[in-house]
């Protein structure tokens, strides 16, 4: 594996701690919009288990992407009839049904009446802010990868309701991110990604406008970028999650103003590894021939790991590896000790765009 060091940079400025009100509406401090399948598991995780933070039972809240322009009957999903056969619906019975299960295994009043809330009542401004009530008097945010892929006038919207909150991207290997997306959606299936690799049914997963515009990074970061400052957005990486996690939890701690000295169990345990070994070496080439322009201009921004996924790019689409699969995720394949020996390692890189 290629070289593991933490190049020298000014440390993050320290934030202050968010005002939190008396009384009166509570928004979150901050709001962790993605990417999917870029590490905001592990980080919700171990945001949730600091004791100075405070973030809903439920990881992905979905008001601005789903719940706020959602005019339909919270009942109505409980049925398989035409008002509850969306993937939302879905995905809403699913969580209902988990976490009545919870309850009855483990009752809590608080729980429950959270629970009631956000599935039973009809979503609004003051609805979404009354699910940080629990949250008062800590810092309280939600995560909600599909955060990334809102427009500027949702964004503006966000903005209107917590103008000071502080805004976590996470980044991953576009390359990456594509597959285990598909991978997680064969996975609900009962069927296997790598079954179906040169299948047009993969490509077709690959292409859907909901798969590119979750790897639409740098146009995230311009709707962001355009209400919120940069030393209020914090840019995490993958790679960091992986040969620098304890660093990097304690970057964004402070980045939140809460103790940053504060170290979660299990803080390197692995979640949602999904392909982890090996993956089919023709639909990598694939994406790699399709993401070829978004890694060189995210090299071209950010350096350091980008330039490894332009490499990967690269080196996939036009000269891949022969052998019918190759070691995944690509920081375990030949490809980053290519990259490495070229002058390129590991480096912890996630911060604030402001640094």
């Amino acid at each position: 594996m290629g070289r593991r060091t933490s190049r020298p940079r000014a440390a993050p400025s320290p934030a202050s701690a968010p005002r939190l009100p008396e009384g009166g509406v509570l928004y979150p401090h901050f709001i962790g919009i993605g990417a999917q399948k870029a590490g905001t598991t592990w980080l919700s995780r171990n945001l949730q288990m600091h004791p100075e933070v405070w973030m809903p039972p439920v990881k992905e809240v979905h008001y601005f992407d789903e719940k706020m322009n959602d005019p339909g009957n919270p009942a109505a999903r409980l049925f398989q009839n035409v008002s509850g056969k969306r993937d939302r619906d879905r995905r809403w019975r699913r969580q209902v049904r988990r976490r009545t299960g919870r309850h009855l295994k483990n009752f809590s009043r608080q729980d429950a009446l959270w629970d009631l809330k956000y599935y039973a009542g009809r979503p609004d401004d003051g609805w979404y802010a009354s699910l940080f009530e629990p949250g008062r008097g800590k810092t309280a945010g939600e995560i909600t990868p599909a955060y990334s892929t809102l427009d500027p006038d949702a964004v503006a919207h966000v903005h209107s309701l917590a103008p000071e909150a502080k805004i976590i991207l996470m980044l991953r290997n576009p390359i990456e991110r594509a597959w285990s997306q598909a991978a997680m959606r064969f996975d609900k299936a009962g069927e296997s990604a790598a079954d179906a690799a040169g299948t047009e049914r993969l490509r077709r997963l690959f292409e859907r406008e909901g798969s590119r515009s979750r790897t639409d990074y740098l146009r995230a970061l311009e709707n962001w970028g355009a209400y919120y400052p940069e030393d209020r957005i914090f840019v995490g990486f993958l790679e960091d999650v992986h040969f620098f996690p304890e660093e990097l939890l304690r970057r964004v701690y402070d980045f939140l103003g809460v103790d940053p000295t504060f170290e979660p169990p299990g803080l390197t345990r692995k979640v949602h590894t999904r392909s982890v070994g090996r993956v089919p070496t023709a639909p990598m080439s694939y994406l790699a021939s399709s993401y070829g322009e978004e890694t060189s201009r995210l090299a071209e921004r950010f350096g350091g790991y980008a330039s490894f996924w332009l490499y990967c790019a690269t080196r996939l689409a036009s000269d891949p590896p022969p052998e019918p699969t190759i070691p995944y995720p690509l920081w375990e394949s030949s490809l980053w000790e290519e990259w490495a020996g070229s002058g390129g390692g590991a480096i912890l890189q996630s911060g604030t765009l402001a640094l």
